[in-house]
């Protein structure tokens, strides 16, 4: 009968071993691991063998991460628009992308008949409306909390705009999405709306702490 015990074992890889190592793979090509000599690989070809465990100064180095490229971002299948499908991504939820795209493509055809004009650049005017120059973010400073004023980056600005303009549609009354998204962005094409605010009151915010610059 075979043995299941595992071994522990931490030693170079000599000529010797490796000679091993390829026995062991001929008698089982699954496996990573060799064991400690060629007689368990015999008796026992799905052994497995536990090393001893690394220093505590190598497994910390495994842990560093590193720097992600950004992917690139992709178009609708319909309008072949970026800008469509960063709403469609922000208003997805619980994986449901086919709801998502409905109530994008139907906010658009709403919008369409509405003002009789493109709702793409209905839709950009809309968003270059919210797109805010500078945010503000909570730092610790002196031992109480202020909101800085931080610089605001292209694609940064944008997601911002398209995040405030999906919230005031979600608080607007009713309970169609599909009209409450499409009267909040030609509200914002028009210069007007919830979205509109929520920029005015960050640019204000952080106007009145322009001193905490220097925090950020």
């Amino acid at each position: 009968m075979a043995s299941t015990a595992t071994s522990f074992c931490s030693p170079p890889l000599t000529s010797s071993r490796a000679s091993v190592l390829r026995q062991c793979q001929q008698l089982n090509p699954n496996r990573l691991s060799f064991p400690i000599n060629l007689n368990t690989a015999k008796r026992a070809p799905n052994l497995t063998v536990q090393h001893a465990p690394l220093p505590l100064k190598v497994l910390c180095a495994r842990g560093k991460r590193g720097t992600t490229a950004k992917k690139p971002a992709t178009s609708d299948p319909v309008y072949r628009n970026r800008l469509v499908n960063m709403f469609v991504n922000r208003i997805l939820k619980k994986g449901k992308k086919s709801l998502a795209y409905h109530i994008i493509y139907q906010a658009l055809k709403n919008i369409q008949q509405k003002t009789q004009s493109n709702p793409l650049a209905v839709l950009r005017e809309a968003v270059n409306g919210v797109t805010p120059d500078v945010a503000v973010k909570a730092r610790r400073v002196g031992g109480s909390t202020q909101q800085v004023p931080i610089e605001v980056g292209t694609f940064q600005g944008k997601a911002l705009a398209i995040r405030w303009l999906l919230e005031a549609s979600r608080k607007r009354s009713g309970r169609s999405m599909v009209l409450k998204l499409s009267s909040e962005v030609m509200d914002a094409a028009k210069g007007t709306g919830e979205a509109i605010k929520k920029r005015e009151t960050t640019h204000k915010m952080a106007e009145a702490n322009r001193a905490f610059v220097h925090f950020r």
